[in-house]
């Protein structure tokens, strides 16, 4: 007898509780949160002793669950990443006058971050707009360095050229 009239117990003192806070509250906001939280709890008090009669256990805690990356999607999102990188640093060459060269990005797709590695640039059917100022290898390549070094994903990238 001493559980049921524990759990009586414990109703009566939530509800006095309650009515306590309610008094001492000013009317408002405040008061109507108040009530909604002291029902909650006094639904869980009045519940609470269910389990124990069903001669079963409530797990309150969380279930720990295993969280592994998929790295099959994560590859997908880096190549989508890298050839994002290669179209832009094209197209920012293309307009800086330089054409017909073709740009590869090695790199790790494989990594949760994008890792790359280096830039290899071909050069051998390189052609040039009419208003790029000095037509010749050297300044393609400082033209190329200087768009690679603006661009905050190929910052410290090492640049390799083929002619």
């Amino acid at each position: 007898m001493s559980g049921i009239s524990a759990w009586l117990l414990s109703i009566t003192g939530v509800i006095l509780l309650s009515v306590l806070c309610e008094f001492i509250l000013p009317e408002g906001q405040i008061n109507r949160y108040t009530r909604v939280i002291f029902s909650f709890v006094t639904l869980f008090v009045i519940i609470s002793p269910l389990p124990s009669l069903l001669n079963k256990e409530i797990d309150f805690s969380f279930p720990n669950y295993d969280y592994t990356l998929q790295e099959d999607y994560l590859y997908e999102i880096n190549l989508d990443k890298l050839d994002a990188i290669q179209s832009d640093l094209q197209k920012e060459i293309e307009e800086a006058g330089i054409y017909n060269i073709k740009i590869s990005i090695s790199a790790n797709a494989y990594s949760e971050n994008l890792e790359i590695y280096s830039i290899y640039v071909e050069l051998c059917d390189i052609s040039f707009s009419a208003d790029f100022e000095n037509k010749n290898i050297s300044e393609a390549k400082r033209v190329i360095e200087d768009i690679v070094s603006y661009m905050p994903s190929l910052k410290d990238v090492p640049i390799s050229y083929d002619r």
